[in-house]
């Protein structure tokens, strides 16, 4: 009876705190057991160890990730588990520290992170991911969850349609992919420690495929479907031969036509903020549904 009764404060004092971060690895089985008696999400950050220029830190990602997750936790109660610190970035390997991991790895690997926590009661499953390299893992590892377990998993992150955030137009150029004036504004936001700015320097950019960056935005402007021109040009392996690498075309690391230098913490509470609500509203509509379970 004793043991009910905790377990049954438990889930209470997780009912009436929303506001403090639940994280996995700082949880103990009893807290996970509680947490489960009133809820059967997870949010899962997926990010990378790659470089990020001379002026951000190489787990930039997966920082960025895992801090809007937790912004997402403290709004929503709902618990985050971070399980891979690395993800697919062969095309970055041209700088050092950069960590790749194959896609089929990575799939594998976290489809078997994510079954124990299916077989513990978790049904609700949410990727939260920050690094566009993954994305093609995400959406395999989505299907294959939701084809072959009874959990039913979802992308709130990059590489879905539920993340929202602040309109481009309103403070970068066409490209600021990597590195750059956003990502940066971000860190400067959740973890301004580890941003070098006085390391931030603008990258010379020189493509391979065009002499014209501006060019090629003016054709994207007039016709937006071109844009799948450039996607499927920039961040490809340098086996390819289509000098889509890092190194091949960024001096430094760093994707932007924007001026890295004016990056600044306003900025990335905004994007942060907005990305954070937007995720928080389709949560709270879902728990709505009620338990899987």
């Amino acid at each position: 009876m004793r043991g009910v009764c905790i377990v049954l404060l438990g889930a209470v004092v997780f009912a009436e705190q929303p506001r403090r971060p639940l994280v996995l690895q700082e949880m103990t089985w009893e807290d996970v057991r509680a947490y489960l008696k009133i809820s059967d999400m997870v949010i899962i950050p997926l990010g990378s160890t790659e470089q990020q220029g001379p002026h951000l830190p190489l787990g930039n990602d997966f920082y960025e990730a895992f801090g809007i997750a937790k912004k997402i936790s403290e709004k929503t109660g709902v618990i985050v588990a971070p399980l891979a610190f690395a993800g697919y970035s062969e095309y970055h390997m041209g700088f050092p520290g950069t960590v790749s991991v194959k896609t089929e790895t990575l799939e594998q690997y976290l489809f078997e992170c994510v079954s124990s926590l299916i077989r513990h009661g978790f049904k609700k499953i949410m990727f939260f991911n920050y690094h566009g390299g993954n994305n093609i893992v995400q959406a395999k590892l989505i299907h294959r969850i939701n084809h072959t377990t009874p959990a039913t998993a979802v992308a709130i992150g990059i590489g879905g349609t539920i993340r929202k955030d602040v309109p481009p137009d309103t403070y970068e150029k066409f490209f600021d992919w990597h590195a750059g004036l956003g990502e940066t504004s971000i860190l400067l936001y959740l973890h301004p420690e580890l941003v070098r700015m006085e390391r931030a320097e603008n990258p010379k950019l020189t493509f391979r495929f065009t002499k014209e960056p501006e060019k090629l935005k003016e054709l994207f402007e007039k016709n937006p479907a071109m844009a799948r021109i450039w996607d499927e040009w920039i961040g490809v392996p340098e086996a390819t031969g289509k000098g889509g690498a890092s190194h091949e075309f960024s001096s430094n690391g760093i994707w932007t036509l924007n001026d890295v230098k004016k990056s600044n913490a306003e900025l990335g509470k905004k994007r942060v903020e907005a990305m954070v609500d937007s995720v928080a509203e389709f949560i709270e509509e879902w728990k709505k549904a009620g338990s899987a379970r």
